[in-house]
C-alpha cells in the first residue's frame, strides 16, 4: 500500500515505516519542499524526526541531504546546515561521487534563490552585494574608538582572510571580525580585563546589546545589518593568544607592530599570513564557502580563560 505524507499536525501512522524507508521518505519531502515549497508539511517536525534517526552507514549521505534540504526549505539551522554541507561534500568526495554533491548543491542553491546561506543566517545580502567603502569606514571608526582607549585592534579571522587572499571582503561572508590585544599577561587576568572592557563599551553605548550572547565575543554596534565581532587577545611573554584560534603558536613579532592594510586602510598583523595559517590551516588560500571553525577544540585550548569569564 502506498504511504502518504502526514499533514501538519496529523497523528503518527499506526504502522510506522521501517527506519530506512522513513528516511528516504523524509528525503523525498525535503527535495520536494526545496523544489515546489512545503505544501503544508511541517518541515520543523520532519527535521526534528530526521535529526533523531539512527542512520545506517550506507544511507549517511542521504541522511545529510535530508537535513540540509529540510533546513534550506524551512530557512532554519544555518550554522548546522553549513556544517552538514561540508560533511556531505567530504563524504561524496571520499566515495568518488563528487557529481552527486554538485547536483545536490545546485538544487539547494536554486531553492535559496537570491538568499545567501551563511553561518549566521539566511541573509538577503552578503558582502558580494554591499558597498565595501562604507563598511571599511565604519570599521575604522570602531578601531579608532578602541585605539583611543589604549587597545591595539586589527582585522581578524574571515575579515583578515578576505583582504589578504581576495583583496576585499569575502563575497559569501556577512560579518566583520576584529581582535584586540589586552594588557593582561595571563588568561585569568585577560578574563577580568575583558569583562571590564565589555562593561566600558556597554556604558559608552557601543555594545550591540540585541546580539550579545557569548561573553568571550564583544558585539560592537553593527554596520547596518553587518555584525562586528571583537575577539580578545593577549601576550604571555613572547607568546600570542588570540581567542579562539591562536594559543601560543605565534610570537609577539608576528603581530606587532601592526601594519596598515592596503585594501581597507585598517590595521592588520605584521605577519598576516602566519596568523591565517594558524587560524585556517595550510589550505587557507583555497576559498571554502562551507568552512566551519572547530569551536570544541577552541574551547579546550582556552578553557582557563573561558572558565574565568563565568
Amino acid at each position: 500500500m502506498q504511504q502518504t505524507v502526514p499533514e501538519q499536525g496529523a497523528a503518527p501512522s499506526a504502522q510506522p515505516l521501517p527506519a530506512d524507508q522513513r528516511l528516504l521518505e523524509l528525503r523525498a519531502i525535503a527535495l520536494s519542499a526545496m523544489t515546489f515549497g512545503d505544501e503544508g508539511v511541517n518541515l520543523w517536525r520532519c527535521y526534528a524526526e530526521a535529526k533523531r534517526m539512527k542512520v545506517p552507514r550506507h544511507l549517511r549521505a542521504e541522511a545529510l541531504e535530508t537535513l540540509i534540504g529540510l533546513a534550506v526549505a524551512a530557512r532554519i539551522r544555518p550554522s548546522g546546515t553549513t556544517r552538514a554541507i561540508k560533511t556531505l561534500r567530504a563524504l561524496r568526495q571520499s566515495q568518488g561521487q563528487e557529481k552527486k554533491f554538485t547536483s545536490f548543491e545546485a538544487l539547494f542553491k536554486r531553492s535559496l534563490g537570491n538568499v545567501r546561506l551563511t553561518n549566521h543566517g539566511y541573509r538577503a545580502e552578503s558582502f558580494q552585494d554591499m558597498d565595501h567603502a562604507t563598511v571599511w569606514a565604519k570599521v575604522g571608526q570602531h578601531i579608532d574608538t578602541l585605539d583611543a582607549r589604549g587597545y591595539p585592534v586589527f582585522l581578524n579571522s574571515g575579515t583578515l582572510l578576505g583582504v589578504v587572499r581576495d583583496g576585499k571582503l569575502i563575497d559569501h561572508d556577512d560579518d566583520v571580525d576584529l581582535a584586540v590585544i589586552l594588557h593582561a599577561e595571563t588568561p585569568e587576568d585577560a578574563a577580568a580585563e575583558w569583562k571590564a572592557l565589555t562593561a566600558d563599551i556597554h556604558a559608552k553605548g557601543l555594545l550591540d546589546v540585541a546580539s550579545f550572547g557569548d561573553p568571550a565575543i564583544i558585539k560592537l554596534l553593527p554596520i547596518g545589518d553587518v555584525q562586528v565581532d571583537l575577539f580578545p587577545g593577549w601576550l604571555q611573554g613572547e607568546d600570542v593568544f588570540i581567542y579562539p584560534h591562536t594559543s601560543g603558536q605565534l610570537t609577539k613579532d608576528d603581530i606587532l607592530p601592526l601594519q596598515t592594510c592596503a585594501v581597507s586602510g585598517n590595521p592588520i598583523p605584521r605577519e598576516a599570513e602566519k596568523v591565517l595559517a594558524v587560524n585556517y590551516g595550510d589550505a587557507w588560500r583555497d576559498p571554502d564557502p562551507y568552512f566551519k571553525f572547530p569551536w570544541s577544540h577552541a574551547q579546550r585550548m582556552f578553557s582557563v580563560f573561558l572558565e574565568a569569564l563565568k
